[in-house]
């Protein structure tokens, strides 16, 4: 979805199942004979072949017991054979395994919950969104949109934080006088986007079941005090939504994070026990290595995870039971969790609306002909809908077939454009190196725009384009067709004279032969940096550059041939290379900018204005 760095996957919900088990809190210092244990799980055994304490129907393979649904028998595990066998650990050890005592609590979710469709999952929600702690990620418009796909799920979004029957508030910190306020109440769920996205992308209600669904109880507007501020981290054995979801508990909480793992590094967050290269060098460098409950344990406020020596329940990677890396204590979430303890109220009016709204919904997916499109499309889409007809044959006396890329569309008109260009005779083009024109909506500094910088003739504005549909060919390019820079919209035709710099030397890439080293916290992304960068012709460097190559020149251009491309966030990993700094030479770490802005003008600019001060 849209917030910062997390974005749910299809396969979520498989995932999800095997990683969202909450680990309950310390048992009570009240000791229970192993009889009464015993006859306690016993008599949970025997009255577990109907329904369980929530009402739900249970099932019983191969001796263990399973309840359904899957999320709330891991937001709370009951009592299982598990502890039967484990009777002799429990006695030998100071703590109990936390994944076998719970607290006596139902978790509800709506009051008829079995018959809600699943198009209609929010039914009975009523939701306030704290957008003062999205805004800074996510534009109004998206905000909007993602509150339509709320209400048509169901739900009821609101801008009355007294709305009198709130259910949810969505937050992304527990710090704010808003949340304070709403929390006295006692009965509203408070929860983050991350668990709302999820509800969505499965269809379902559940608990919260994840570190990242409860809101943080950090303060974020002073970074220094977060408590990860000093620590760097990376990782291993997590891929796709896993990583996702540990990469941003880390920036959440003040940390670094990068790809590769070197002896600055305090932190190693592992999947598994000694698979890896990186496992080995973490044990060789004496780098803390620990599992993912030590990082959503401290999402949530416990800084003890960070006391050393780090308890054991941190650096389990093995054994039985299986660790679960998205686990936590509930002692530090009981209070978020009380509100789950009663239902959401559902009328049988609102439950018949919604089961007409999801049978309409159905019938429109099988049927699609009983849509009024055309009329739908009348009001909303103006003439992007009108069919374009092949004009080909206008075009014949063109040898040149144009490669174009589209940036900045809407489907809708994407799609439009994309029509006009092959009526034309022209080629849609998805890789920069193959693209002569790049045609855009309006200026954004996206990817795509740096790369065909390298590569590109002509960057154009969109009326090019509906000329050249007007005269059914790709007419002659003019001054007024090119798109502009508002930064530079002084300079009559910025990304002409660009272009023309980089013809003009034969279309030698602007960073040939020149290497970047990119440090964990810069941003963009370093996925997105690194495709620039490729495509200007530059070299990354993975392991931290030697002084000599920071020191080497290029002779002809007398510049380094080696730059450090940092941030604020990282100046301490930085800190200890003035000391090789002489009156002869300097060693210049530089922002993400130098990259952009040479690149845009189509030289290397003057280091100066990008210095990083260490």
């Amino acid at each position: 979805m849209w917030y910062q760095d997390y974005v749910p996957f299809k396969h979520d919900q498989q995932q999800d199942t095997s990683q969202t088990k909450v680990f309950a809190p310390k048992r009570s210092r009240t000791r229970t004979t192993p009889r009464q244990r015993n006859t306690k799980m016993n008599s949970t055994t025997n009255n577990s072949s109907h329904t369980n304490q929530n009402g739900h129907p249970l099932t019983i393979k191969d001796g263990n017991i399973s309840t359904l649904p899957i999320e709330e028998k891991l937001i709370r595990p009951s009592i299982s054979t598990n502890l039967l066998n484990n009777k002799t650990n429990l006695q030998l050890s100071r703590h109990p395994p936390l994944e076998t005592l719970s607290y006596e609590l139902n978790y509800c979710l709506q009051d008829k919950h079995e018959l809600v469709p699943t198009s209609q999952c929010l039914l009975g929600c009523v939701i306030y969104i704290d957008e003062r702690e999205y805004i800074s990620i996510v534009s109004k418009d998206d905000l909007l949109a993602w509150s339509k796909t709320i209400t048509d799920h169901g739900a009821i979004v609101t801008d009355d934080i007294n709305h009198v029957n709130l259910t949810h508030f969505v937050c992304a910190y527990r710090t704010s006088e808003r949340f304070r306020q709403v929390c006295k109440r006692g009965n509203v769920r408070m929860v983050t986007a991350h668990w709302l996205s999820d509800v969505l992308q499965r269809k379902k209600l559940f608990v919260p079941n994840l570190a990242i669904h409860y809101p943080s109880p950090f303060e974020p507007n002073d970074p220094d005090k977060l408590p990860l501020a000093k620590y760097f981290f990376t990782m291993t054995g997590f891929e796709g939504i896993e990583r996702a979801r540990l990469r941003y508990m880390i920036r959440s909480l003040g940390g670094k994070y990068s790809g590769h793992l070197s002896k600055w590094h305090t932190h190693l967050l592992a999947r598994e026990n000694g698979k890896t290269n990186k496992f080995k060098k973490a044990f060789e460098w004496s780098i803390a290595i620990v599992n993912g409950l030590w990082l959503s344990e401290l999402y949530l406020g416990n800084t003890c995870a960070l006391k050393q020596p780090l308890e054991e329940r941190y650096k389990r990677l093995h054994g039985t039971p299986q660790i679960d890396h998205f686990s936590f204590d509930q002692i530090f979430v009981h209070d978020l969790l009380l509100p789950w303890s009663q239902p959401i109220r559902i009328t049988d009016e609102m439950l018949n609306l919604s089961i007409r709204r999801h049978s309409e919904q159905q019938h429109l997916l099988l049927n699609p002909q009983d849509m009024d499109i055309d009329n739908y499309y009348l009001k909303n889409s103006h003439h992007y809908n009108e069919p374009i007809k092949s004009i080909v044959q206008s075009t014949s006396n063109n040898n040149e077939i144009l490669s174009i890329m589209l940036s900045g569309f809407n489907m809708k008109t994407l799609n439009y454009y994309e029509a006009i260009i092959k009526s034309l005779g022209g080629k849609i083009s998805t890789l920069p190196h193959n693209t002569t024109h790049l045609i855009m909506n309006r200026f954004l500094r996206t990817e795509k725009l740096y790369e065909c910088m390298n590569y590109v003739t002509y960057i154009l504005n969109k009326t090019w384009l509906d000329k050249s549909y007007e005269e059914k060919r790709f007419v002659s390019i003019e001054q007024s067709d090119w798109i502009l820079d508002q930064e530079y919209k002084s300079i009559q035709n910025l990304f002409k004279q660009s272009i023309d710099k980089r013809i003009y030397r034969q279309n030698r890439p602007l960073f040939i032969g020149y290497t970047f080293f990119l440090t964990p916290s810069i941003q963009p992304s370093q996925i997105i940096i690194k495709s620039i960068i490729y495509s200007a012709g530059g070299h990354i460097r993975r392991e931290f550059p030697t002084i000599k190559q920071l020191i080497t020149y290029n002779e002809q251009t007398k510049i380094p041939n080696c730059f450090i491309l940092s941030c604020d966030k990282d100046k301490l990993l930085l800190k200890d290379i003035h000391k090789y700094n002489n009156t002869d030479f300097q060693i210049k770490i530089l922002s993400i900018d130098f990259l952009l802005q040479s690149i845009l003008q189509q030289e290397i600019l003057n280091f100066d204005s990008f210095i990083v001060k260490i």
